[in-house]
């Protein structure tokens, strides 16, 4: 692997970079944790969905800026802004969990009986979301929150979010206890390498239509 592709560590900031990696790893292990509390929810044993993370996974960690705007606008629905901006448009996550640190300012929204709801920040906890892959295992039984950032005229706003993904050759499909004749499987297999490709191509390249899980569903 070449240097371009390497963390690029800044040199005066001698303990910027074990402390991000000593955070990454304290991400990884709750991540860990949850996969197999996700599992035993879902029916199966509570390793199962670790063969798609181990030995290696896809997982990240972001660190985020929403710098002070000056035009902050937040639509009642799912429109986008017409005159003004939000941090982040409404999405969902694409991988299996994300686990979220804040600072003070409330900015994360998520959307849920048509509404906007404002996530309240607590300095003694972390955020825990759910992505389009559960949703996927759980045959819709959990849904992937969709969820948005608004922008700030005030103040500036830090988070850092840590998303849990598997392995680029992860193939995953509803399980196998949550499908029966009652409730056949709602989605073909999805290959995850596939599938970040596709979406990263829409989103950031620009490239045609941003997938979603929504393409790879068999049945209403």
């Amino acid at each position: 692997m070449d240097d371009v592709k390497q963390p690029q560590w800044p040199q005066s900031l001698p303990g910027f970079k074990p402390a991000v990696l000593a955070y990454y790893s304290a991400c990884e292990n709750l991540a860990f944790r949850l996969l197999e509390i996700i599992a035993a929810n879902l029916g199966m044993p509570a390793d199962y969905l670790n063969r798609d993370f181990k030995p290696s996974h896809t997982s990240f960690l972001r660190m985020n800026y929403y710098p002070v705007c000056p035009t902050p606008e937040f639509p009642a629905g799912l429109d986008k802004p017409s005159y003004g901006h939000l941090g982040i448009n409404h999405h969902t996550d694409a991988g299996a969990v994300t686990v979220l640190l804040q600072d003070d300012q409330a900015g994360l929204e998520v959307y849920r009986g048509k509404q906007w709801h404002l996530v309240e920040t607590r300095s003694d906890a972390l955020v825990i979301n759910i992505g389009d892959i559960v949703q996927v295992w759980s045959n819709d039984l959990y849904h992937a929150p969709l969820h948005r950032v608004r922008a700030n005229a005030k103040a500036e706003r830090f988070s850092v979010p840590f998303f849990f993904n598997p392995a680029y050759q992860s193939d995953y499909a509803p399980l196998p206890t949550m499908v029966d004749n009652k409730k056949p499987a709602r989605y073909r297999a999805i290959n995850w390498g596939e599938f970040r490709a596709l979406r990263a191509g829409g989103d950031y390249a620009d490239s045609g239509e941003e997938v979603q899980i929504s393409h790879y569903r068999t049945t209403q």
